[in-house]
């Protein structure tokens, strides 16, 4: 019997995707499934990557250590800095910001065309308070395209660094970018031949740079395991598709390159894919996040409570490695587990095994499994295919800054970009 647990030990190590460790990772895990019978099928795909670097800011003689993005290839840097309190004076003050380095408080997907119209010459990102700078990346389009230099920064050292405000600062960043490819990997389980639907079970399992990703997500890739293990024990009526994406830290390379791949499958067939994205913590909440009707997240809910669980159960985008089907109305039920101490963390190197439990990923897996096996077995298929009409100009915005392109869709547009 698999342990969850023992099995994120074993993935004690930075995953980046299209890395030698990815590798090792896709190893561990093709291991585990041919022990269950299974076998794994690997699918390739091309994505621009990266060695973890680092860089440093020096300024009037101190120096202060930050995380360059990921893509972000080695550079140096020097200017003016200029604090900011809110980022959207970018939009407002037009060509106030050519050519400086500004430092800001936090990070949203629509910055980086944002800091490139203003012609801003770097930009710095604040980190959050009792946690380490946080790992980023700019995008596959903005690294082709042209892309302002950015890092991040501990918030203690931001406070420090703000001190020199209005003087000239140095930016050094050194980081291996290059092409490669990444896998993800596939397994199908053969249902009885009920009817022709196809549902995913899916969730990545790369990591961010200088993080192990106890939660981020070694918590889906050991649910993940956990279903395979119930079904080679239980063979459902309906074929079940399992899919370890990676390259989802990276802009959902994986999971995107997966639904491109078997477009006309996904379209006929496929009417449910189940999520699993961050668990772990031993003291935490469970939640589930569907992207789909009123009428699915009743039902997810209900059937939760049914074998004695209460999760908090809501209507609305998650942005994780179900966003790529949504375009097709294919709904989505995202499972995860927050509010710990790795979860507190993720995305620095305290998402580790230190700040998870045994015990924590066993309400996501006991849901998980639970849901799966009602839809797989039920003897009508009790989820319809359809995306609540107020979710729709989320998902559009979501996709459009998550590669800055219009996204195509199965629906007429609601955002006007």
């Amino acid at each position: 019997m698999i342990n969850p647990y023992k099995v994120v030990k074993e993935l004690n190590f930075e995953r980046l995707a299209g890395s030698a460790n990815e590798k090792k990772a896709i190893e561990i895990l093709s291991k585990h499934i041919k022990d269950l019978g299974f076998k794994p099928k690997l699918e390739s795909f091309d994505l621009v990557s990266f060695d973890a670097g680092n860089a440093t800011i020096s300024a009037d003689g101190k120096t202060f250590a930050a995380l360059p993005y990921g893509l972000n290839e080695n550079a140096v840097i020097e200017g003016e800095l200029l604090v900011l309190e809110n980022i959207e004076i970018l939009d407002y003050n037009k060509g106030a910001y050519k050519d400086k380095i500004v430092m800001c408080y936090g990070f949203t997907r629509g910055m980086a065309p944002k800091l490139k119209a203003a012609g801003v010459k770097a930009y710095i990102g604040m980190g959050s308070p009792h946690r380490a700078a946080t790992s980023l990346s700019h995008r596959q389009s903005s690294h082709n395209e042209g892309y302002v230099h950015s890092l991040t920064i501990a918030h203690d050292d931001a406070i420090k660094l703000r001190k020199f405000e209005g003087k000239n600062i140095s930016i050094e960043i050194e980081q291996k970018v290059e092409k490669r490819k990444a896998k993800n990997i596939i397994v199908d389980i053969k249902g009885k031949g009920f009817d022709e639907n196809l549902t995913i079970a899916c969730g990545h399992y790369d990591t961010v740079a200088h993080s192990v990703g106890a939660s981020d997500n070694s918590g889906g890739t050991v649910t993940l395991l956990k279903i395979l293990e119930y079904f080679s024990k239980n063979q459902p009526q309906r074929d079940l598709r399992i899919v370890f994406f990676s390259g989802e830290e990276l802009g959902l390379l994986g999971s995107q390159a997966f639904v491109k791949k078997h477009l006309e499958e996904i379209k006929d067939r496929v009417k449910l894919v189940v999520n699993i994205d961050v668990s772990g913590d031993a003291i935490g909440s469970d939640h589930f996040n569907v992207i789909g009707s009123k009428e699915l997240l009743g039902y997810t809910d209900g059937i939760t409570k049914e074998i004695g669980m209460v999760f908090k159960a809501g209507l609305d985008i998650f942005s994780s490695d179900s966003m790529p089907f949504t375009p097709y109305e294919i709904p989505s039920v995202n499972v995860f587990r927050a509010g710990g101490k790795a979860t507190s963390m993720i995305h620095t190197p305290a998402d580790s095994v230190k700040n998870v439990g045994p015990k924590g990923y066993d309400t996501t897996i006991k849901a998980s499994i639970n849901l799966l096996n009602r839809v797989l077995n039920a003897n009508v298929y009790p989820i319809k295919k359809e995306i609540d009409e107020n979710l729709k100009e989320k998902i559009e915005k979501y996709l459009y800054n998550l590669s800055y392109e219009k996204p195509e869709l199965e629906w007429t547009p609601k955002y006007k970009k």
